[in-house]
């Protein structure tokens, strides 16, 4: 769906396009979107997965209907423009998904639902589209459907995730490849093969950097390194259909970086817990308890999510993933809180200007 066939969407579009050219196309402190996480129950095994839903962790708790409504408000007052539901699996409770869909106002926003695609349908893409989804993403791991499979733990799921894609896009909602490329995969062939046949297929590739997050939580060696990073930039060149969040969407020469999303992407788990970024486990607000723009206030004010920068935080800025996300059980569910670490730096600044002056 273009983004003209929603006025409210477009409009928002254009002003954050206005204010990211204004601010020498860096994204700033302009928001962008929303990801929620509505349930994080799941029948799939991933071993990446960044909310630990194999491991159980909290699959029964739902964010109201009520609560949604009045975060979808506040989200647009905020100039959001990008809504996007995943979990877990959604499609595991479809009336639920259904029901959250109707709350958001999706006239406001571009839409989208991120799924496994296992439980995709005819009729489910169909009732999407009519409820005002403009995308399904779905991830893929591999061409080769035995990788998918095992790193998916459950049989058949590579056939599943791309039937969705296809019945998606024959609904005429928006279809993107999710690829998740590491220092294992980034320059490989089989990565290569992937955005081959999300081109031929007329997808939208997205490319998410792995991250030493969740069920992956000390493998900073899966973080991808300026060698990769390069090679992604010529592969977006090369196939015009692949998006990063980083990467700066109006630059013509497939080049230019926006900068790191987080805050302007704000993460809200089931807890309502609201996370700098899905991948950046560091609570900066709860929206049971304080409103939108309180809580990207706060998120500002810590200088590293203030600060522009070049690097995704969570899968490029080593220093960042060492300082901040090595605390042993982090999880987005068992989040730092953001005034603790402004509290340490700061008190670890006044010590350094201590010992200095002594010295």
């Amino acid at each position: 769906m273009a983004l003209i066939d929603k006025p409210k969407v477009f409009q928002k579009f254009k002003d954050f396009h206005s204010k990211v050219k204004a601010n020498n196309g860096k994204i700033g402190h302009n928001h962008r979107g929303l990801d929620v996480n509505l349930n994080n129950a799941c029948n799939l095994r991933c071993e990446h997965c960044f909310t630990n839903s194999p491991l159980g962790d909290h699959v029964k708790e739902y964010i109201p209907a009520d609560v949604i409504a009045r975060v979808s408000d506040e989200a647009h007052e905020l100039g959001v423009f990008e809504f996007d539901l995943q979990g877990g699996e959604l499609l595991l409770n479809k009336p639920r998904l259904y029901e959250t869909l109707e709350a958001i106002g999706t006239d406001r926003f571009y839409t989208y639902v991120t799924t496994n695609g296992f439980h995709m349908d005819s009729d489910t893409a169909s009732q999407l589209k009519k409820l005002g989804v403009d995308r399904v993403s779905v991830s893929i791991d591999s061409i080769d459907p035995s990788v998918h499979d095992s790193f998916r733990g459950k049989k058949g799921s590579w056939e599943k995730a791309l039937a969705a894609l296809a019945l998606v896009q024959d609904a005429g909602i928006d279809p993107y490849l999710n690829i998740t490329v590491g220092r294992y995969n980034a320059q490989s062939e089989d990565v290569r093969a992937l955005l081959e046949l999300s081109r031929d297929q007329k997808y939208t590739t997205l490319i998410n950097v792995a991250t030493p997050a969740g069920m992956w939580q000390k493998l900073d060696e899966i973080m991808i390194n300026d060698a990769d990073r390069a090679y992604l930039i010529e592969m977006r060149k090369q196939y015009k259909n692949i998006l990063r969040n980083l990467w700066d969407p109006f630059d013509r020469s497939r080049e230019a970086v926006l900068g790191c999303n987080t805050v302007n992407r704000m993460y809200i788990t089931p807890l309502g817990d609201v996370l700098a970024c899905p991948y950046v486990h560091i609570k900066i607000g709860n929206v049971y308890e304080e409103s939108l723009r309180e809580i990207r206030d706060k998120g500002f004010s810590f200088s590293k999510f203030s600060d522009h920068s070049e690097l995704c935080l969570a899968g490029e800025d080593r220093s960042f993933v060492n300082r901040y996300m090595s605390d042993a059980g982090t999880s987005i569910f068992n989040p730092v809180d953001v005034n603790d670490i402004i509290k340490r730096d700061d008190s670890a600044s006044r010590a350094e200007q201590i010992t200095h002056k002594m010295l």
